[in-house]
């Protein structure tokens, strides 16, 4: 209900959404709010993902771009979230087939993406310590890091500490 809302506010009317008969996403507040909103509430049989092709390809398809990105790195599993949002974001900024000439974030925002901002998922990056409490000249004023992604809706940098095994965001 979140998205669909996020949808609307930024002119985009959904028509319907399609969903398994999972009790984790159908119930009556859902149903009784897709009345209310003109969506229509389209479910596909329970286990079946042959119904629902286009999306579990797609799942498919970030799912081993995750894989190969992790075990390329020699990343951790457990940060297996980011690597499928590292995925999806960049294929977001592709050109698809389906799409001719343009790429899924054109289609949405009506703009060419740009990538200057791109990095490889994993690469190595440097944070600069600030507000250090000892400034001594000869100790280092950055850290290494490795880069998991950017933080939704800003272009600030997601990033993995191994020491303390965090993803922090700088």
């Amino acid at each position: 209900m979140n998205y669909l809302t996020y949808l609307k506010v930024r002119g985009h009317k959904p028509k319907g959404i399609q969903i398994n008969r999972g009790k984790e996403f159908v119930n009556e507040k859902l149903e009784q709010w897709c009345k209310e909103q003109g969506i229509e509430l389209r479910l596909t049989a329970p286990y079946s993902p042959p119904q629902n092709g286009v999306a579990e390809r797609m799942n498919r398809t970030l799912t081993e771009l995750a894989r190969a990105n992790l075990n390329g790195q020699g990343i951790p599993e457990y940060l297996w979230e980011y690597a499928i949002s590292h995925a999806a974001y960049i294929r977001n900024h592709a050109y698809t087939k389906p799409m001719g000439t343009l790429t899924p974030y054109q289609g949405w925002f009506k703009n060419k993406p740009n990538i200057a901002h791109l990095r490889e998922f994993g690469a190595p990056i440097w944070i600069l310590l600030q507000g250090q409490k000892e400034q001594r000249k000869m100790l280092p004023k950055s850290k290494r890091r490795i880069y998991v992604g950017y933080d939704d809706g800003s272009n600030s940098v997601k990033y993995y500490n191994a020491e303390t095994r965090k993803v922090l965001t700088s």
